[in-house]
């Protein structure tokens, strides 16, 4: 009996044992598993909230990010918050896509239809009510401004009065570089001057004549006359004695070496006509500038702030031509400053010509003279037409009895067609702008 006991007593202990055990066992099993799904749990249901938001359960809080939209649950988080707060009522459907940058933003109400497209760049804002119709068609300088595939176009009328007068008057503005590097050019000019001007006598053409430098390192030197320039070379003068005025133009146009090396031809016509624009360039004569000059031009103005100062001493801006004599292959003589694009900017927003320097000044000089006589009875256009617009009319009668020239940008009445004296010539045609 008594080693009955002993036996049962011990399996009794080892029973309570093996209880113990195993309960120790998964309670630790418990805590480890319940710490690796949700190391901050506070009583969140693993399923889901109410609201899908910040109590969303897993999914709602993790993967939803933002704390709106859906209603409860697993389901509710990721839809509402993740898939569907974030997709549909944020990025996509109320945000990027449908409100924002889709439907709402760039594609419907941004973008596309309320933005680029509708609202926008297209019907909104560059086509409907934008560039097209209420932009530069409809609303702007054409019976708005124009664009058919894309370009801009501007209906333009310029009006002329034919007088011989007018057709025969010829100011010139000479602008020579008086850099250290100019004298052979200085030279060459002056020999060759006859090539230029033996036209304009020929066709008693009244002409005067005014010379400048491109030095403009002070206020009084920039855009100064050449003293007696202005009254020694004038059609008057070359028809008392030609000889006389050849050698005062040859004379005239060797103005030194000595000027800055800093050439800013451009900014010596600006004060040229700062100086002289009332006194000297007549409003219904042709302005031609002729700039000599071997390196680009340094002036601190945009091309067009010139060109248009120049215009704007004329009623009619297509009376300014600007030629220019340059370095035309960038060729670096002895540490100049190379270039000429500047220079060949100005001309042609004037339709003027740009002649290299290093060419034969006889040729340079008769391609220039020839350019400009042939201006004289013709009718110079302020901008180039755009195909197919130019119109033409003889006191309010169309006319086909011309010829235009692109290049400098003029009409020219055919033999025996030129309209009489005191008619008024209206050309209107399209521009792009």
């Amino acid at each position: 009996m008594k080693h009955s006991t002993v036996k049962d007593f011990n399996r009794l202990l080892t029973s309570i044992f093996f209880v113990v055990s195993v309960t120790a066992c998964n309670k630790e099993e418990f805590y480890q598993k319940d710490y690796l799904q949700n190391p901050f749990a506070d009583n969140t249901v693993v399923t889901g909230g109410s609201n899908g938001g910040d109590s969303s359960g897993v999914d709602g809080s993790s993967q939803g990010g933002v704390s709106t939209g859906g209603t409860s649950g697993t389901t509710n988080g990721t839809t509402g918050s993740s898939s569907t707060g974030s997709t549909t009522g944020g990025s996509t459907t109320g945000g990027s896509t449908t409100g924002g940058s889709t439907t709402g933003g760039s594609t419907t109400g941004g973008s596309t239809t309320g933005g680029s497209t509708t609202g926008g760049s297209t019907t909104g804002s560059s086509t409907t009510g934008g560039s097209t119709t209420g932009g530069s068609t409809t609303g702007g300088s054409t019976t708005g401004g124009s664009t058919t595939g894309g370009v801009n176009y501007q209906d333009v009328s310029e009006s002329f009065s034919q007088s011989v007068a007018q057709t025969k008057k010829l100011d010139i503005m000479w602008v020579i570089d008086d850099s250290g590097s100019m004298a052979d050019e200085q030279a060459a000019l002056g020999s060759n001057f006859d090539s230029f001007i033996t036209q304009f006598i020929n066709r008693d053409v009244d002409f005067k004549m005014g010379i400048t430098t491109t030095d403009t390192s002070s206020a009084s030197r920039k855009g100064k006359l050449v003293t007696g320039s202005d009254t020694k070379l004038t059609s008057a003068a070359a028809a008392a004695n030609p000889n006389k005025f050849m050698l005062d133009f040859k004379n005239l146009v060797n103005v030194g070496t000595s000027g800055s090396g800093n050439e800013k031809g451009l900014m010596a016509t600006e004060g040229f006509m700062e100086k002289y624009g009332q006194s000297f360039i007549r409003p219904d004569a042709y302005l031609a500038v002729v700039i000599l000059s071997d390196e680009e031009d340094q002036s601190p103005k945009s091309v067009a702030a010139y060109t248009d100062y120049l215009k704007s001493f004329k009623a009619n801006a297509g009376l300014v031509k600007i030629y220019s004599i340059v370095n035309a292959n960038d060729v670096n003589t002895g540490g100049n400053t190379i270039g000429h694009a500047r220079y060949e900017l100005a001309s042609s927003q004037t339709a003027g010509i740009m002649s290299d320097i290093m060419d034969n000044f006889d040729d340079v000089l008769l391609e220039m003279g020839d350019s400009i006589v042939n201006l004289l009875d013709s009718f110079a256009l302020a901008a180039a037409p755009v195909n197919g617009t130019l119109k033409v009319y003889v006191n309010g009668v169309e006319s086909v009895n011309y010829t235009f020239d692109a290049a400098s940008r003029s009409i020219k009445f055919t033999q025996g067609n030129l309209p009489p004296v005191g008619a008024q010539v209206t050309v209107n045609y399209k521009k792009v702008i």
